[in-house]
């Protein structure tokens, strides 16, 4: 795949990159062929894939799952990148080793792991579809927690007093709905690019957030696989009544970078 994976150990600058979803690059097997043994010539150690299937996952899951987000992005005119704090270079290779472990530790590293887009313009649409594109259908339909932009709202043709879910914010959250059908906890961040309204509303604009709330929760709603919203405010403090809203409508409001 066409994802860039990127890693440091510090917070120096980030290492050359490595794809974040491969697909195995050795040919299609033969009819009947099975996969490699990764067992070196005349060694007398056990078989990788001996271990029982739950042994086999533990290992996937103590080499692919990261503790913290892992965060992409993407600079005008080149590939998605994606990077993960503090994972040695290459931390990925395993999915290269063999067509079987490819196969069973995807999952793993789709399903277990939290996918943040680090992009906080109406342009993060164009990263959403791109990360989905380089991953596929398949890898998209594995993904169980996404970090995006908290949708936005405004009035229709500049009337007060109708509203609609902005057209990029809209498109965001249809694609989460078709595509990642297996998405499970959706992190949205307010901050003041994409919610000044929010963050800084007063009582005179309570109906228009209200109203804003209800249209973005229907969207959740249509993301059947969903089971938990959580709102992140980085900037600013909303009034009272915006917080009770939003917990009204089920969500889990949070306040920082990481609670």
């Amino acid at each position: 795949m066409d994802v860039e994976e990127k890693t440091s150990q510090t917070s120096t600058p980030i290492s050359p990159a490595t794809s974040l979803a491969p697909q195995y690059p050795s040919p299609a097997p033969s009819s009947g062929s099975k996969s490699q043994s990764l067992q070196p010539a005349g060694s007398a150690g056990i078989n990788f894939f001996s271990l029982p299937r739950e042994i086999r996952e533990k290992i996937y899951e103590r080499v692919l799952i990261v503790a913290h987000p892992i965060y992409l992005f993407q600079e005008p005119g080149s590939r998605v990148e994606a990077f993960a704090p503090d994972k040695p270079f290459r931390w990925l290779s395993l999915l290269y080793t063999d067509r079987l472990i490819h196969k069973e530790a995807t999952p793993v590293l789709y399903g277990m792991n939290n996918f943040c887009l680090v992009d906080t313009t109406p342009q993060q649409i164009g990263l959403l579809q791109d990360f989905l594109k380089c991953i596929g259908f398949v890898n998209a339909g594995l993904l169980s927690h996404l970090c995006i932009n908290f949708p936005v709202t405004e009035n229709v043709g500049g009337q007060t007093g109708k509203v609609k879910l902005r057209d990029d914010s809209l498109h965001s959250l249809k694609l989460l709905r078709d595509q990642c059908t297996n998405l499970t906890i959706l992190e949205t961040f307010v901050h003041r690019k994409n919610s000044k309204g929010l963050v800084y509303a007063d009582q005179d604009n309570s109906q228009f957030i209200q109203d804003g709330l209800s249209q973005i929760n229907s969207q959740f709603k249509a993301i059947s696989s969903l089971n938990k919203v959580i709102v992140r405010i980085h900037e600013g403090t909303p009034i009272p009544s915006v917080i009770e809203m939003m917990q009204g409508l089920g969500w889990v409001v949070l306040r920082g970078h990481r609670n």
